[in-house]
């Protein structure tokens, strides 16, 4: 069995990579081939001659148009023979092993998906953050929708993730055209809402130092805290300053919800 990882990182971004590699490598199907399909704008980062990474120019782009046009980006692969396609946000690592429970069957249409941890004890959807916009691709109406998915993990066998990724793109660039673009995140909601995928639970993307009851204590991967001081903070990250945010200024943002740079 051959699964593909398709990581999307640029600019400063790209520090997160290295971590996600070698988790990945120890805990994410262990027992599989895995090929790492690295779209980013970096020329140089780790591991990237090794026999198990691909490389793809993907450009630094403005909030939104980073995430949404990552279905473009996806579909320009080379996934011969890959059997599974699984997408990760950047900023995950893997902290335990993740076997094939992951994997969806013919009866989930061949695809998973997560759902947030801030949503998934919630089941109110009146109180999701669903697209409300009627004349948008990523529309759901009040009262529809069962869960709150995550833009940040999700696959399945390759064609029907293929499938998936033509839609979504379709969609994205008419509503872009329109000038009415949801996050991408919205329109993976809108697409498994009358779809049944192998339901990710949120110890597969934990966002870190949280404690979910239920999952606290079988959590098998994190959403690391892009704002940390160790990754240089937001305003860092985003190219906005080339001054790393100080641990002091940290810890004062953390403890009094301050937005210092």
């Amino acid at each position: 069995m051959k699964i593909g990882i398709l990581y999307l990182a640029t600019g400063r971004y790209i520090c997160f990579w290295e971590e996600f590699y070698k988790t990945a490598q120890k805990f994410l199907l262990p027992d599989a081939e895995k090929v790492f399909y690295v779209f980013t704008d970096s020329e140089n980062f780790y591991g990237k001659n090794n026999p198990d990474v691909k490389t793809y120019y993907y450009p630094k782009l403005k909030w939104p148009d980073a995430g949404l046009m990552k279905y473009d980006a996806f579909l320009k692969g080379d996934y011969t023979d890959v059997d599974y396609l699984f997408y990760f946000n950047g900023n995950m690592i893997f902290v335990d092993t993740i076997g094939e429970e992951i994997l969806p069957k013919e009866e989930n249409g061949n695809l998973a998906i997560a759902v947030w941890a801030s949503y998934w004890h919630n089941r109110n959807n009146l109180e999701y953050p669903y697209n409300r916009d009627k004349n948008c691709h990523a529309y759901i109406k009040e009262g529809e929708g069962k869960y709150y998915f995550m833009g940040g993990l999700y696959g399945g066998k390759t064609k029907e993730f293929l499938d998936m990724c033509r839609e979504l793109n379709a969609d994205i660039k008419d509503d872009m055209a329109k000038n009415i673009p949801a996050h991408d995140e919205s329109y993976a909601n809108k697409y498994f809402l009358d779809k049944n995928p192998l339901i990710i639970t949120p110890n597969y993307a934990m966002p870190d130092k949280w404690k979910i009851e239920g999952f606290k204590d079988n959590i098998k991967a994190i959403i690391l805290k892009k704002n940390h001081y160790k990754y240089g903070g937001h305003a860092y990250l985003r190219g906005e300053t080339d001054k790393k945010i100080t641990p002091i200024k940290w810890w004062l943002n953390k403890v009094f919800g301050l937005h210092l740079k």
